[in-house]
């Protein structure tokens, strides 16, 4: 007769022993996934680091540019400044040497017309001052 308990211990063992190869063979292949992913994490390290310099590089040329930028900007303002000051003090001065003679010689010839009509007034006969009283005559 079959010993039945020996027969089920011995698929017990069998199944434990398939479990165990087919444990390893997981661990084996996580284990050999590790080590890729890791190796791939390495590679893409080192071709990101040269990109990453770059990166920095042109942000530190791109600060330079911006702080030349500034500076040539305040440079334009400052001159700019300057120039609208001295075409403002020019202006000035032109300004003093044509419109003050100019008020000058109109405050000189309005003295003569005043002259004048002062003159004018004095050669001519006085006889107005009747005819303004005939006109105000009511008769």
């Amino acid at each position: 007769m079959i010993d039945w308990q020996l027969v089920w211990l011995a698929v017990i063992a069998i199944a434990v022993t398939v479990m165990t190869v087919v444990q390893i063979a997981v661990l084996l292949t996580l284990a050999r996934s590790a080590r890729q992913l890791g190796e791939t994490v390495q590679q893409v390290r080192q071709e990101i680091r040269p990109l990453a310099e770059k990166v920095n590089r042109i942000a530190d040329d791109a600060a330079r540019a911006a702080a030349l930028a500034v500076t040539q900007v305040e440079r334009v303002d400052k001159a700019l400044l300057t120039a609208t000051q001295r075409v403002d003090q020019t202006l000035n001065v032109v300004q003093g040497a044509l419109v003050e003679p100019v008020r000058q010689g109109a405050a000189v010839v309005a003295a003569v017309r005043s002259a004048l009509s002062v003159f004018r007034r004095s050669s001519e006969p006085r006889h107005h001052g009747r005819d303004e009283e005939e006109a105000l005559f009511v008769g």
